[in-house]
Protein backbone atom coordinates (compact mmCIF):
# COMPACT_ATOMS: atom_id res chain seq x y z
CA UNK A 1 0.00 0.00 0.00
CA UNK A 2 1.50 3.23 -1.17
CA UNK A 3 1.86 5.57 1.56
CA UNK A 4 -0.41 9.04 1.30
CA UNK A 5 0.48 12.21 3.03
CA UNK A 6 -1.26 13.77 5.83
CA UNK A 7 -1.63 16.69 3.86
CA UNK A 8 -2.98 15.25 0.82
CA UNK A 9 -5.28 12.75 3.25
CA UNK A 10 -6.59 16.35 5.22
CA UNK A 11 -7.49 17.82 1.49
CA UNK A 12 -9.23 14.93 0.33
CA UNK A 13 -11.02 15.39 3.76
CA UNK A 14 -12.20 18.25 3.52
CA UNK A 15 -13.12 18.57 0.35
CA UNK A 16 -15.68 15.33 0.87
CA UNK A 17 -17.09 16.92 3.76
CA UNK A 18 -17.39 20.35 2.33
CA UNK A 19 -18.97 18.54 -0.92
CA UNK A 20 -22.00 17.27 1.48
CA UNK A 21 -20.21 13.93 2.51
CA UNK A 22 -21.18 12.87 6.00
CA UNK A 23 -18.50 13.44 8.91
CA UNK A 24 -18.85 10.32 10.65
CA UNK A 25 -18.67 8.52 7.09
CA UNK A 26 -14.98 10.77 6.35
CA UNK A 27 -13.74 10.18 9.51
CA UNK A 28 -14.12 6.42 9.78
CA UNK A 29 -12.77 6.06 6.19
CA UNK A 30 -9.80 7.78 7.66
CA UNK A 31 -9.60 6.38 10.67
CA UNK A 32 -9.07 3.01 8.75
CA UNK A 33 -6.24 4.21 6.32
CA UNK A 34 -3.90 5.14 9.36
CA UNK A 35 -5.15 1.56 11.13
CA UNK A 36 -4.33 -0.26 8.18
CA UNK A 37 -1.31 1.59 7.21
CA UNK A 38 0.18 1.77 10.90
CA UNK A 39 -0.33 5.49 11.28
CA UNK A 40 -2.17 5.49 14.52
CA UNK A 41 -0.35 8.30 16.12
CA UNK A 42 -1.03 10.77 13.72
CA UNK A 43 -4.68 10.85 14.41
CA UNK A 44 -4.40 14.01 16.17
CA UNK A 45 -1.84 16.03 13.71
CA UNK A 46 -4.48 14.74 10.82
CA UNK A 47 -7.33 16.24 12.66
CA UNK A 48 -5.68 19.90 12.74
CA UNK A 49 -4.89 19.30 9.59
CA UNK A 50 -8.36 18.92 7.92
CA UNK A 51 -9.15 21.38 9.69
CA UNK A 52 -6.59 23.78 8.16
CA UNK A 53 -7.98 22.81 4.74
CA UNK A 54 -11.72 23.05 5.79
CA UNK A 55 -10.62 26.54 5.47
CA UNK A 56 -9.67 26.58 1.86
CA UNK A 57 -13.69 25.02 1.62
CA UNK A 58 -15.13 28.22 3.63
CA UNK A 59 -15.33 26.30 6.52
CA UNK A 60 -13.67 27.76 9.73
CA UNK A 61 -13.65 25.25 12.23
CA UNK A 62 -12.64 26.34 16.18
CA UNK A 63 -13.03 26.01 19.79
CA UNK A 64 -14.47 28.99 22.23
CA UNK A 65 -12.62 28.30 26.09
CA UNK A 66 -14.97 29.91 28.84
CA UNK A 67 -15.70 29.66 32.40
CA UNK A 68 -18.98 28.87 31.71
CA UNK A 69 -21.32 27.68 29.03
CA UNK A 70 -21.87 31.05 26.44
CA UNK A 71 -25.18 32.48 25.49
CA UNK A 72 -26.61 32.08 21.73
CA UNK A 73 -25.73 35.76 21.41
CA UNK A 74 -22.13 35.47 22.50
CA UNK A 75 -21.68 32.91 20.09
CA UNK A 76 -23.06 34.57 16.99
CA UNK A 77 -21.17 37.24 17.86
CA UNK A 78 -18.05 34.98 17.80
CA UNK A 79 -19.11 33.64 14.65
CA UNK A 80 -19.69 36.56 12.63
CA UNK A 81 -15.82 37.71 14.43
CA UNK A 82 -14.70 34.88 12.57
CA UNK A 83 -16.77 35.34 9.50
CA UNK A 84 -15.36 38.98 9.59
CA UNK A 85 -11.69 37.69 9.95
CA UNK A 86 -11.44 34.88 7.27
CA UNK A 87 -13.39 37.00 4.09
CA UNK A 88 -14.03 33.34 2.53
CA UNK A 89 -15.58 31.65 5.45
CA UNK A 90 -18.92 31.01 5.18
CA UNK A 91 -20.11 28.65 7.80
CA UNK A 92 -18.16 28.18 10.90
CA UNK A 93 -18.26 25.04 13.26
CA UNK A 94 -17.39 25.95 16.97
CA UNK A 95 -16.82 23.82 19.29
CA UNK A 96 -17.36 24.70 23.05
CA UNK A 97 -14.98 24.02 26.11
CA UNK A 98 -14.99 25.20 29.80
CA UNK A 99 -11.90 25.67 31.76
CA UNK A 100 -12.71 26.91 34.99
CA UNK A 101 -9.04 28.53 35.01
CA UNK A 102 -10.62 31.08 33.04
CA UNK A 103 -12.03 34.04 35.10
CA UNK A 104 -13.74 35.52 32.35
CA UNK A 105 -13.46 36.51 28.59
CA UNK A 106 -13.12 33.56 26.29
CA UNK A 107 -10.19 32.46 24.32
CA UNK A 108 -10.63 30.84 20.29
CA UNK A 109 -8.36 28.20 18.76
CA UNK A 110 -8.75 28.35 15.10
CA UNK A 111 -6.73 26.12 13.03
CA UNK A 112 -3.94 28.33 11.99
CA UNK A 113 -4.34 31.45 15.22
CA UNK A 114 -5.83 32.15 18.54
CA UNK A 115 -7.15 34.99 20.40
CA UNK A 116 -7.22 35.16 23.83
CA UNK A 117 -9.70 37.35 25.05
CA UNK A 118 -9.94 36.34 28.88
CA UNK A 119 -9.54 38.43 31.57
CA UNK A 120 -5.84 36.78 32.86
CA UNK A 121 -4.62 37.75 29.82
CA UNK A 122 -5.50 41.34 29.79
CA UNK A 123 -4.38 41.67 33.44
CA UNK A 124 -0.81 40.15 32.61
CA UNK A 125 -0.51 42.57 29.85
CA UNK A 126 -1.05 45.10 33.00
CA UNK A 127 1.34 43.90 35.02
CA UNK A 128 4.04 44.23 32.21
Amino acid sequence: MAMVSRRKLANLAARRIAGGEVKASVLRDLAAYLIDSGRQREAELLVRDVETAMLKHGIAVGTVVSARKLSTDALATVEGFVKHHYKTVTKVVLRERLDSSVIGGVRLELPDKQLDATIQTRLDKLTV
